[in-house]
C-alpha cells in the first residue's frame, strides 16, 4: 500500500481515495442498518409471541377447566396458522399434558408452573410460557416454541441483497466521481509539478506554473509562481556578485603581481611576504563569507515546500476541511507567511555577507596601496575608537570563530579615540586572533575561548590585548615569536607576528606576549600611543 501511494499517480491515488471512503462509509452505513432493523425485528417478534401467548391462555380457560382436550387441542390448533410458531402444549394445573401440536420439549412435563408468564431461549428457539387463570386462581399452563432462526435468515438474506444492489450503484457514481474530480484537483497539481521537474532539469527560472483554477490549489500556484520570482531575482543579483567578485579577485591579483614586482625592484621581499600574509588572513574572511553566501543559497526550503505541497495531495478529497480542521493542515498558512519571512531573511543575510566581502576587499586594497611605493610610505592616520577596530576585527574572523566553537568574549574596561593606520591595527590584531584561534585546535571545545580586553591609560595610551586558553609559549621562545620567519606551525610562515610587531613600531606603539608556559595559554598586548591633538577627528 505504501509503495502504491509513493509512486502512483496523483489520479489513481484520488479514485482509490474515493472508492475506499465509499465502501467503507456504505459499509458502516448497512452494518449500523441492519444492527438497528434486527434489534426492532427481535423485539416485535418476540413482543407478538408474548400476545400471541396471552391470547391463545385467555381462550383456553374453558377447556381447562372442564379438562377438554378436543377443546383444548382445537384452541392450540389455531397456532399451526402463526407464522414462526412450530409447537405448543396446555397443562393441567397438576402437571398432566391437555393438548399439543408440534414437537415440544419433554423436559416441559417437570417444569414448575408458575403464576407469572415467562420466556426462555433454547438453540434457536424461543419458549414462552404463560398462565391460565380463572378468577385469579392458577388453573393450568401454556407453552409456546417459536422458531426464531428461520425468520431472522429471511431477514439477514433481504439485507445481503440489498446492499449487494447499494454497494454496486454506489461503486460506480464514485468512480464517475473520482474521474471527474481527478480533473477538477489533479490536473492542476500534476502542472505545477510538471513545471517544477522542468526547472530542476532545465535550470531556468524563466518558468512559471499556469494558474488552471481560482481555489486553494490556484492560489498555491500563485504563491509557487511568486517565489520563483524571488529566487529568479536572487540568481540573478548572485551571477552579479559573482561577476564583480571575479572582477575584484582579477583586480586584487594584478595589484599583488604589481606589488612583487615593486617590492622586488626595490629590495623589499621581507615587506612583501609581510603585505601577501596579510591579504591571506583576508582572504580567508572573503572565503568565508561566500561559502555562508553558498550555504544559504543552497537551503532546503524548496524541498519542504514540496512536501506542503504532497501533503495537500493526499487530502485532496477534503483539503478546505483538512486545512481548517485537521492539526497539520492549520500549520499550512502560517508555514507559508514563515517561508516568505525566512526567504527575506535569507536575502538581507546575504546581503550583510556582501558588505562584509566588499569591507575586506577594501582592506587588502589598502594594504596593497600601503606599500606600492616601498615600505617607507606610511597610510592615513585617522581619530578612531578602538573598540571599533576590535569589532571590524572580529567580524572578519567570527565566522572561522564559530565553525570551531570558539567563545569570544569582548570586554571594553575604558577607552578612547587613538590616531592609527586603521588597515595597520586591523592586520595586527586579525593576525592575533588567528593564532589564537591555531593554538586551540587540539583542546576540548567546552575550554575554547578568546577574550579581548580594551583599557586604557593617561600616559601609555591605549592596550588591546588578546587573550586565548591555547597550548602557550614556552619561556625560550617568547624572545623569538616576533623575529622573521620563526613559527612553531607545521604550515606556518613566521611572517604574521613578525610584520605585526613592525605595524605596531611605525605607529609608534608596540606588540608584547606573554605565557605561562605550554598548557596554559598565551596573552599578546598591542599598545597605541596617546592621542596627538595636532591630528584632526576623521
Amino acid at each position: 500500500m505504501s509503495s502504491f501511494f509513493r509512486h502512483a499517480p496523483i489520479r489513481s491515488k484520488l479514485r482509490f481515495i474515493i472508492l475506499t471512503t465509499c465502501i467503507v462509509s456504505l459499509l458502516v452505513a448497512c452494518a449500523t442498518l441492519f444492527a438497528v432493523q434486527f434489534y426492532f425485528f427481535r423485539k416485535t417478534f418476540i413482543q407478538d409471541m408474548k400476545s400471541t401467548a396471552e391470547m391463545i391462555a385467555a381462550q383456553s380457560i374453558g377447556a381447562v377447566d372442564f379438562e377438554s382436550r378436543t377443546v383444548g387441542a382445537e384452541i392450540i390448533g389455531t397456532l399451526s396458522a402463526k407464522v414462526g410458531i412450530t409447537g405448543a402444549a396446555l397443562f393441567l394445573k397438576t402437571g398432566a399434558e391437555l393438548a399439543t401440536f408440534g414437537r415440544m420439549d419433554e423436559r416441559l412435563t417437570a417444569r414448575i408452573q408458575r403464576a407469572a408468564p415467562q420466556q426462555w431461549w433454547e438453540g434457536g428457539d424461543l419458549y414462552f410460557e404463560h398462565p391460565v387463570i380463572r378468577d385469579q386462581e392458577h388453573i393450568g399452563t401454556l407453552y409456546i416454541k417459536a422458531d426464531y432462526r428461520e425468520q431472522s435468515g429471511r431477514l439477514v438474506s433481504l439485507y445481503i441483497g440489498i446492499f449487494c444492489m447499494v454497494l454496486g450503484i454506489s461503486v460506480l457514481v464514485a468512480w464517475v466521481i473520482s474521474i471527474r474530480m481527478g480533473r477538477l484537483i489533479s490536473t492542476p497539481i500534476q502542472k505545477l509539478a510538471e513545471t517544477a521537474r522542468a526547472i530542476a532539469a532545465k535550470d531556468d527560472y524563466h518558468l512559471r506554473a499556469e494558474q488552471l483554477a481560482d481555489d486553494e490549489v490556484g492560489e498555491f500556484t500563485k504563491t509557487f509562481n511568486f517565489m520563483l520570482d524571488q529566487v529568479e531575482f536572487r540568481d540573478a543579483a548572485l551571477r552579479h556578485e559573482i561577476d564583480e567578485r571575479n572582477r575584484a579577485e582579477r583586480e586584487l591579483q594584478e595589484a599583488q603581481a604589481q606589488l612583487v614586482q615593486a617590492s622586488h625592484q626595490a629590495g623589499m621581499a621581507e615587506v612583501a611576504t609581510g603585505v601577501l600574509h596579510n591579504v591571506g588572513n583576508v582572504l580567508n574572511s572573503v572565503n568565508v563569507s561566500a561559502a555562508l553566501i553558498s550555504e544559504k543559497l543552497n537551503g532546503d526550503r524548496l524541498e519542504k515546500l514540496q512536501k506542503t505541497a504532497s501533503m495537500m495531495i493526499e487530502r485532496n478529497g477534503s483539503l478546505a476541511d483538512f486545512i481548517a480542521n485537521d492539526p497539520k493542515g492549520k500549520l499550512i498558512p502560517s508555514y507559508l507567511v514563515n517561508l516568505g519571512k525566512h526567504l527575506i531573511s535569507e536575502r538581507n543575510e546575504a546581503l550583510t555577507e556582501l558588505e562584509s566581502l566588499a569591507r575586506n576587499i577594501e582592506h587588502i586594497k589598502e594594504i596593497v596601496s600601503m606599500q606600492q611605493s616601498h615600505a617607507r610610505v606610511f597610510g592615513l592616520v585617522e581619530r578612531i575608537k578602538p573598540e571599533l577596530l576590535v569589532d571590524d576585527a572580529i567580524r572578519m574572523v567570527m565566522v572561522s570563530l564559530r565553525r570551531h566553537q570558539i567563545e569570544l568574549v569582548r570586554v571594553v574596561e575604558s577607552s578612547r579615540p587613538v590616531d592609527v593606520d586603521r588597515h595597520k591595527v586591523l592586520q595586527i590584531l586579525v593576525n592575533l586572533l588567528r593564532n589564537a584561534k591555531h593554538a586551540m585546535e587540539n583542546l576540548a571545545s567546552d575550554i575554547r575561548r578568546i577574550t579581548v580586553h580594551v583599557a586604557c591609560d593617561e600616559l601609555e595610551g591605549v592596550a588591546i590585548t588578546v587573550l586565548d586558553t591555547g597550548c602557550g609559549i614556552p619561556a625560550a621562545n617568547l624572545t623569538k615569536i616576533f623575529s622573521h620567519g620563526f613559527t612553531t606551525r607545521k604550515d606556518g610562515h613566521g611572517f604574521g607576528l613578525h610584520s605585526s610587531a613592525l605595524a605596531a613600531q611605525q605607529m609608534g606603539g608596540s606588540l608584547s606576549a606573554s605565557s605561562d608556559g605550554p598548557g596554559h595559554g598565551a596573552s599578546f598586548v598591542l599598545r597605541l600611543p596617546p592621542v596627538n591633538q595636532e591630528v584632526t577627528t576623521a
